[in-house]
């Protein structure tokens, strides 16, 4: 699976104690259970591992640091993350706009962008980016570009059923109700607020100076609000912000120009 399954591995056996073997002998007990969770996540059965640790696992195991990385990694899955996959197919990528690099992989799968803000959401209960490891804002970053994407997909190419890499109709980024925009503002606000913690060669060098242009972009337009991640906090400007941005051909799955503010402000009718 992806190389942050790998890390989760490397954070369970380090913090487990000595009687790790006969611990696991219980499958009952919280280790056990963490275990096959993990496993379920590996095996790419996301659900199961979901069920393991929000139902079966102790209240107190649950809030533990290696129970909610397995979760997050559980819920990215299952909103369409392939870890790897995901980040060869940016590193790969030599053109491309910031919304059409991070949706297009996305075109004819099935995705689930609610799993995704779920997977986030569990991030932050593991603490801030600022007290959060690399490893784990990186990640973060990641899964931010697949709730972008994947709500991109499925709100602008959905028809035929899971799209197939045109928009629907023309400026339909434009008419986005405020909830499935909401979406696309929260995966983009979690990669803004983490991209710091990818580096170029997990992504390639190419996707990584798109996206930061974007991201410049948006903080023209909209200040912090291009890193803001709490739903109840989203603005008017910030939804017209990327409303615009999407509709460009430069950063953006529209038809109109965006090469200068202007005409960016003026990509929605």
């Amino acid at each position: 699976m992806f190389k942050f399954a790998g890390l989760i591995l490397f954070l369970i056996l380090s913090g487990c104690s000595n009687n790790i073997l006969s611990e696991l002998a219980d499958k009952n007990s919280d280790d056990a259970l963490l275990f096959d969770a993990r496993e379920s996540v590996n095996a790419q059965d996301y659900q199961t591992a979901i069920t393991i640790i929000t139902t079966q696992m102790s209240a107190g195991a649950q809030q533990k640091t290696e129970a909610r990385e397995v979760l997050s990694s559980a819920y990215a899955g299952k909103c369409g993350l392939n870890f790897i996959n995901y980040t060869d197919g940016l590193a790969q990528a030599t053109s491309g706009s910031a919304f059409s690099l991070v949706s297009s992989p996305f075109v004819g799968t099935a995705v689930d962008p609610a799993s995704c803000l779920i997977s986030l959401q569990t991030l932050d209960l593991i603490g801030t980016t600022a007290t959060r490891t690399t490893h784990q804002n990186a990640f973060a970053a990641v899964v931010g570009m697949v709730l972008m994407g994947s709500a991109t997909r499925l709100y602008t190419d959905d028809n035929p059923a899971d799209g197939d890499g045109v928009e629907d109709a023309p400026d339909v980024s434009c008419s986005l109700t405020d909830p499935q925009i909401d979406n696309v503002i929260l995966g983009y606000a979690y990669l803004s607020q983490n991209f710091s913690a990818l580096s170029s060669s997990t992504i390639g060098g190419s996707s990584s100076s798109t996206i930061s242009d974007s991201i410049d972009v948006c903080s023209q337009f909209a200040g912090a609000t291009c890193t803001n991640t709490d739903p109840a906090q989203i603005t008017t400007q910030m939804r017209d912000t990327i409303k615009d941005l999407m509709n460009t051909t430069d950063y953006g799955i529209g038809s109109k120009p965006g090469s200068s503010p202007v005409l960016i402000q003026a990509a929605c009718p």
